[in-house]
């Protein structure tokens, strides 16, 4: 696909306008995790009542249509006039739409429980505070009016079209108090004691401990454990939940990648001549807090990297506090080179390499750049404000979708279908829409008795869907890819390249030079699934920049609308 060409703009006008902190939830908000999801690679899942994939039975979820039509008891259950029998699935147009579901004729509401009632599922949306970096980004993106009533009608479109088992939701808007630890928890508190909340819909964006604390209080936390390890979700579960890989999740595709396909080779993508003539010498450096969180992370690497052979010559680490930035990056250059590392394995935030490639290109070092898709390293939009020098040499791996338009990707096209007109938010709409689907997947698939526990073994329940290139395949639950049950939605992973001179728009629609090239037109790749061969990166033959329209093969079915633009 030969990307779009215009003059490109500025490299640096983002960073110049907002500061880079701010960029990070910028672009957060545009590149929108999963910008087009969504698919016709559908798998079935454990039904209720047998044994789910958590390896027990929960007999008061509802009965799903394809298990029904697996046993030949679909004439048993009426799974209403909102069910396509085609695909098992309800009629909204998104390959992502969840099963049909039918009630257990002997399951009936819970009346009782932390924020569900007969007839009510009480919900807090979180609106960033003011001293967070999310309230003044907002601003700059969508007006909060355009946003609040983007969230409101999509809610309501979800509310509609899924199954809700006969309840409404008590949507209640609470801004945060602050976004440092003590304000977080004490909102957190506030949520579960004064509200008393099934669920929390988004949180502070720069501090977990408003998840937590929602966890230790029994109220679930959607699209608030962003960047968290693995361990975190796994001892605050079933309460947090969210869309990309966590950590331990993701190096599973990026150990495949560098194990089969660059290990024991020439570093031939270097950026000097020096360099490509050895064989790759690996050195990893990565964000971490104080105190430290990612510790099991390294031990994981450290363990089964080593019974594979992987062994860095250096494992760096840094603080993402802005003003050490320059320095640091300079000293951990040092580091690198002194290490002779030809393949720098980055796993950090989107603002480190714009000041680490600039010390790169300061100290004359020129080495592979290997991406792993952390918070939006591997997108367009933060790949021009790298050193293009040092980025000509940048490849890896990412969970994000081959790109399609903004107004094709999977929110965007569903809220016009609902209503018949474009939604306010047109920047955000995507973040917007990513939690509030996957509580109402929730709900939907949980049936008439909601509990953090049948909110659990719904998700797990439901099929996994997806792998194909603008659309990554989805799932939650114990399904043998990842070693713990998983809380976040996206599998499987596309192996990407930078185009330093390709040109065409970024995630936010803005035009200029350098692209992140989907190699292999974008196809993706389960855990184990990479392989062994070496990486076809840098080659155009198959790259996609960017989709011109979404693939015949991954359009979702169309439906007449039951709402306002019907």
């Amino acid at each position: 696909m030969t990307p779009r060409t215009a003059t490109p703009p500025p490299r640096a006008s983002f960073v110049a306008r907002f500061g880079p902190l701010a960029v990070i939830l910028l672009a957060l908000g545009l590149v929108a995790w999963v910008s087009s999801t969504g698919t016709d690679s559908v798998s079935t899942a454990s039904g209720p009542g047998s044994t789910s994939k958590t390896g027990s039975a929960n007999a008061s979820l509802p009965v799903y249509y394809q298990d029904a039509k697996e046993e030949g008891d679909l004439d048993q259950y009426d799974f209403g006039d909102n069910c396509d029998p085609a695909t098992g699935r309800i009629k909204v147009p998104s390959l992502y739409a969840p099963p049909c579901a039918a009630p257990r004729p002997d399951v009936t509401r819970n009346t009782s429980g932390q924020g569900v009632t007969d007839d009510t599922i009480t919900v807090v949306y979180y609106v960033a505070a003011d001293d967070d970096l999310a309230a003044s980004l907002n601003a700059q993106l969508d007006s909060p009016e355009d946003a609040e009533d983007t969230a409101t009608k999509l809610l309501a479109m979800y509310e509609q079209t899924f199954n809700m088992w006969g309840r409404k939701l008590n949507v209640i808007r609470m801004k945060g108090s602050g976004s440092d630890e003590t304000s977080a928890r004490a909102d957190a508190r506030k949520v579960a004691e004064e509200y008393k909340a099934f669920a929390s819909i988004g949180g502070p964006g720069q501090e977990g401990s408003y998840a937590e604390e929602l966890a230790s209080r029994g109220v679930i936390c959607v699209g608030c454990g962003l960047s968290l390890p693995d361990s975190a979700l796994q001892e605050n579960a079933p309460y947090l939940w969210g869309n990309l890989q966590t950590p331990e999740q993701y190096l599973l595709n990026l150990g495949d990648f560098i194990i089969e396909r660059l290990q024991g080779q020439k570093a031939e993508f270097a950026g000097s001549p020096e360099i490509r003539s050895e064989t790759r010498n690996f050195g990893v450096v990565h964000f971490e807090q104080d105190p430290p969180v990612f510790g099991g992370v390294e031990e994981m690497v450290a363990k089964e990297g080593g019974e594979r052979g992987y062994d860095p010559a250096v494992n760096l680490t840094y603080q993402l506090v802005i003003a050490d930035l320059p320095e640091k990056a300079r000293v951990l250059v040092d580091e690198l080179k002194k290490a002779k590392v030809t393949s720098v394995v980055f796993l950090g935030d989107p603002i480190m390499p714009i000041y680490l490639t600039k010390a790169a290109t300061d100290q004359n070092y020129f080495p592979e750049w290997i991406i792993t898709g952390t918070v939006l390293t591997d997108t367009t939009v933060f790949g021009r404000l790298y050193d293009q020098k040092q980025w000509a040499h940048a490849f890896g791996v990412s969970s994000l979708p081959a790109r399609v338009p903004q107004d094709q990707s999977e929110s965007w096209p569903t809220y016009k279908w609902f209503y018949g007109e474009d939604p306010a938010a047109t920047k955000t709409v995507t973040v917007i829409n990513e939690p509030l689907r996957i509580l109402m997947t929730g709900i939907h698939m949980a049936g008439p008795k909601l509990t953090p526990e049948t909110f659990r073994d719904g998700l797990f329940a439901y099929p996994p869907t997806g792998g194909l290139p603008t659309r990554p395949r989805l799932s939650w639950g114990d399904h043998d890819l990842f070693r713990a049950p998983d809380f976040n939605a996206v599998d499987d992973m596309q192996v990407i390249w930078w185009n330093a001179e390709a040109e065409g728009p970024d995630e936010q629609g803005e035009d200029g030079k350098g692209m992140m090239m989907s190699a292999d037109g974008g196809r993706r790749y389960l855990p184990g699934e990479m392989p062994h061969t070496p990486a076809n990166v840098f080659d155009p033959d198959g790259a996609v920049a960017m989709y011109d329209e979404v693939p015949a093969d991954a359009m979702a079915p169309d439906y007449p609308s039951p709402g306002p633009g019907g």
